[in-house]
Parts: C-alpha cells; structure tokens; sequence
C-alpha cells in the first residue's frame, strides 16, 4: 500500500527506512495507531521535503505464510474485498520514507529515532534505475566501538577477525540492521566481549535477525552454530546472502519462529523494542542455556530500548533469571545483558 502526496519516482530522492509497529507513541505522548502516525509523519515532514509513504505490499501467497489470509489462492483479486490490507494487519511494517533531499531524510530519522514503536533502519539515496553507483556512494563503512567495522557487501575483502578487531560485510537495503543504528552497535559490542572472555558464543540464537547482521557477527567471532529467526520472511533471502558474502552460510540458519526443539543456546540476541521483548520473555529464557559442571551459563543480550522501556524490561527478565543485568548506555538507547546463573 502506497499514500503518496507528489511523485517521488521523478526526481533524485532520498529514503529513510523504518520499521514501524501497530502503535507509536509520539512526542507528546500520545499513543496512536499507524494509519494515525502517517498522518502525523505528513502533517510534521509534508512541508520539509516528504515526497511519499510507501508501507511495502504483500501477495496472497506472502499473506497466507504469515496467516494473514485463509489460503494462498486469489482467483479474482480485482473482486476482492476492498477493506483488505494484508500489510496493515503486520505486527511490524516496513516503511519507506521518501525525502527530496539529504538533509531533510537526516533531520526526520533523528526525530524518528526517539519514537517507541517506530525503529529508524537507515538512511539511503534511492538507487537510480540507470546508475547503481549512485546509490552504493551513500554508503560506506562503518566504525564500531568495540567491535570493529561494518563495511557495504559490494566492497572487496573477506570477514575476518584479526587483533581483536572484526570487519564484517553487511548489504545495507536487506533489512534493519546496518551497523549504523545504536541498538546494533551494542549489540555487535556484547558479542565481541563475550567472546573475549570466552563464554557463551558456541550456540547463538538472533531474534528478530533483520538483515541478519549481529547472528553473522556471531559467527565470523567463532559461533558453529546460529538461529536467525525473523518473522519478515520477506527477508530471509538476503539474511543468506549476507552470510553467504561473509563465509558462513554454513552455519547461520534462517527461520520465522523458534523451533520448539531449539536450543540450548550460549548466547540469545534480541534486538527488537519493549513490548516485544516482555511478550516473548518466556520462550527468550528458556533458551538460555544453564551453567553446568562448573561451567557459567549462557548470556542474554537485549537492546532496542530507551531509557523509558528498562524498567519494564528489567522487572520482567530478572524474575525469570533471578538476577539483574549490566546495563549499557549508548546516546539515548541501552543494552541489556543477563548472565543465567542458575537452573530452571
């Protein structure tokens, strides 16, 4: 489903990608559903540059997948329903802002980015249908604090880790998760520590893997095995692509849901926002692996959280683990690490 208000096509245009859940709380604190939020995204950006709203568009067999329609079958989609909107009943749709200019698709991300319920993925030229150049030069890499360095999937050379710094390839349009983003960067962060110290990044579950960044990250850092689960399974390809470019395609392994039978894991990711994180603490924990034999137990990392979420997120995860975590800042966002300490 498209709401455009002037042609974006017809002119060089700039493109602010962000995920954006069924409710977003806005800056003054109102709680609004995302039919509302474009609303409120045009009359705060309509005079600043915003070309167009573009929520992205599912066939019938895509619906069927994620259960949104009852078969894969359409025998006369111009008959159907006319109130159907398959890509508006998505828990998280995938939203591109169009800009007509730089400055204008920065200065909205950075007012973006605050917003719970709306997750900022990047900033990108929109690719000109005669000159791909164009598009790769607006991105490059990107320095890691802590990590190393995300470089674009076009760029030559290998993933690699050496003297303790990591240098991965990452294509920046094939889903949130660039290297760009805070919240990742923690992310990326927390796996190189841990596998520093040597604890829990054999077994790596990626929730909420998005381009499937900090799974492959736990990968070319050692992990032999990791679950790259993403509900968006529109991106799954590129999930494979990513970690096909940094040699580990072997071991990273796509799915839209936790197998009931996976697990345990050394090390379990999630980078997604609050309300998602306390749905599925449960099934989060019990894949923790447990200490044994002496041996420490392994390591939740959560992130996608402003300052305003941790409460919440903590209350809930510490009852499960018995435990508090180590808390890292970054701007106005924090990263979550539980160690599990205990059984059960």
């Amino acid at each position: 489903m498209t709401d455009s208000q002037g042609d974006a096509g017809a002119t060089s245009a700039w493109i602010v990608d962000v995920v954006v859940a069924r409710a977003v709380v806005l800056p003054t604190g109102e709680t609004v559903d995302r039919d509302a939020f474009f609303g409120w995204l045009w009359d705060r950006h309509g005079d600043a540059g915003l070309l167009g709203v573009c929520e992205g568009a599912l066939d019938a067999s895509e619906a069927a997948g994620l259960g949104l329609a009852a078969s894969p079958r359409v025998l006369d989609a111009a008959a159907a329903p006319a109130d159907r909107d398959w890509v508006g009943s998505l828990a998280d749709a995938s939203v591109a802002c169009w800009f007509a200019a730089e400055a204008d698709a920065r200065a909205a991300a950075t007012a973006l980015a605050p917003l719970r319920g709306c997750r900022v993925s990047g900033v990108r030229v929109a690719p000109a249908s005669d000159d791909e150049a164009d598009w790769k030069r607006g991105f490059g890499p990107i320095e890691v604090p802590g990590f190393g360095v995300v470089r674009p999937a076009w760029e030559e050379g290998t993933a690699r880790v050496s003297d303790g710094t990591s240098t991965i390839f990452i294509d920046p349009g094939a889903g949130f998760g660039t290297g760009l983003h805070e919240t990742t960067q923690l992310c990326l962060a927390a796996i190189a520590a841990g596998r520093a110290a040597g604890i829990g990044g054999d077994r790596v579950l990626d929730f909420g893997s998005g381009s499937g960044i900090l799974g492959i990250a736990a990968a070319v850092l050692g992990a032999t095995h990791v679950a790259a689960v993403e509900i968006d399974v529109r991106v799954h390809d590129a999930i494979r692509a990513n970690a096909a470019r940094n040699g580990v395609a072997d071991l990273v392994h796509v799915a839209a849901t936790i197998a009931e039978d996976d697990g345990p894991y050394g090390l379990v990711l999630a980078n997604i926002v609050a309300g998602v994180l306390v749905a599925h603490a449960d099934e989060l924990v019990r894949r923790v692996r447990g200490p044994a034999g002496g041996r420490t137990g392994g390591r939740l990392v959560l992130s996608g959280l402003l300052a305003a979420d941790v409460p919440a997120v903590v209350e809930r995860f510490t009852a499960l683990l018995g435990e508090p975590p180590s808390i890292t800042p970054a701007g106005d966002w924090r990263c979550l690490e539980f160690t599990r300490r205990r059984q059960g």
